[in-house]
């Protein structure tokens, strides 16, 4: 080694900094990611409440878009395609509204309300055969209170449903099964009177 020449070590712990940053880095990216799974929930929540507010003052364009809103963060909410698919039906565009019913269905079969809601569309236009296999959905899922048979707030989709089975099994020609259905509705609802089949069948509880 030449005489007053100064030899400067090599830093070895360079690498070793670039691995504890992108280490550390790793974890703030899986925290943040972590962060957005656990609120999300919270955002759709408060996306399809600012939704439920625009539809109450009859603002269905701007509650149409936060549903939209909604289902960009969760594609598969099917209370946000429910709600669209009340407001298709209320603007009168019923293929959507099926599509968008139909949709909720598949994303959450235990939804009832997108069920009955859907087989009273089917219903109304004489769909009834389509029809059955909603209001039988709803007539598995059982009243809201098991214990005495009876909803506990709201519109009682469970007994509604049995009415309305009773109406499709009698449009389709099966008199067992409509009166398989009336036995059971009259153990669920003793007190409960049945309108006749030339009557009004129960009233859909959606808005529209």
């Amino acid at each position: 080694m030449p005489e007053g020449q100064i030899i400067v070590p090599r830093r070895r712990t360079a690498r070793h900094d670039y691995r504890d940053i992108a280490a550390k880095s790793s974890y703030t990216v899986i925290f943040v990611v972590l962060a957005l799974v656990a609120i999300r929930p919270l955002m759709v929540n408060q996306i399809l409440g600012r939704a439920d507010a625009y539809a109450a003052f009859g603002l269905r364009d701007d509650a149409e878009r936060q549903c939209n809103k909604a289902l960009l963060l969760n594609a598969d909410n099917s209370q946000a395609w429910c709600q669209l698919a009340r407001l298709y039906k209320g603007r009168g565009d019923r293929d959507m509204a099926y599509g968008a019913y139909q949709k909720a269905t598949e994303a959450d079969p235990l939804n009832v309300p997108a069920q009955f809601e859907l087989g009273m569309m089917y219903a109304q236009d004489d769909g009834h055969q389509m029809a059955i296999p909603h209001f039988e959905q709803v007539r598995v899922i059982g009243p809201d209170d098991p214990a005495t048979g009876l909803p506990k707030k709201g519109f009682p989709y469970h007994r509604a449903s049995l009415d309305m089975l009773i109406l499709c099994y009698e449009k389709v020609g099966d008199p067992t099964k409509a009166e398989f259905t009336l036995k059971e509705l009259r153990v669920f609802y003793p007190h409960y009177v049945r309108a006749e089949a030339s009557a009004p069948p129960p009233q859909d509880p959606s808005p529209e």
